[in-house]
Parts: structure tokens; C-alpha cells; sequence
């Protein structure tokens, strides 16, 4: 990571956000968009963290999973001709 971020997130105009904080960020993202200051935190939280980044690939895996099985189960309820 590079130095201008550690001292970008080590000012006290940007509070860290705990992991706890952040995930409830990324999942509340999926219903509403988020202010400027809630995306700058939760990418400043994903440079300097190792597990959120997962979680967050985790959550567009089960994005891209729903959207699939929605997909496939619309196409089941479709009357054969």
C-alpha cells in the first residue's frame, strides 16, 4: 500500500472504520448508494484491510448466484409450448 494512503487514513478528518462497520457498508450498498464520505471510508478500509476485500468479492459471488437462480427459476414457471 502506498505511503500518501496510510497518511490519508491516519488523519482525523477520516475515522477509521472498524470491519464491522464496513461490511455493514458494502451490504447496505446493495439497497442504496452510499454518501461520498461512506465510499471514500469503505475504500480507504479495503486498502489497508485483508479480510473486507473477501467479503466483498464474497458478496457479488452471492449477487451473481441470486441473479442466476432468478434467472433459472423464471425460466421453470415459463408454460412449455
Amino acid at each position: 500500500m502506498s505511503t500518501w494512503i496510510r497518511k490519508l487514513y491516519a488523519m482525523p478528518m477520516w475515522p477509521r472504520r472498524t470491519c464491522r462497520q464496513v461490511t455493514e457498508m458494502v451490504l447496505r450498498n446493495e439497497d442504496q448508494a452510499l454518501a461520498l464520505h461512506e465510499r471514500v471510508a469503505v475504500r480507504l478500509h479495503m486498502q489497508v484491510c485483508k479480510a473486507c476485500p473477501r467479503f466483498l468479492q464474497q458478496v457479488a459471488f452471492m449477487r451473481e448466484a441470486m441473479g442466476r437462480w432468478r434467472r433459472y427459476a423464471e425460466s421453470d414457471e415459463a408454460p412449455s409450448p
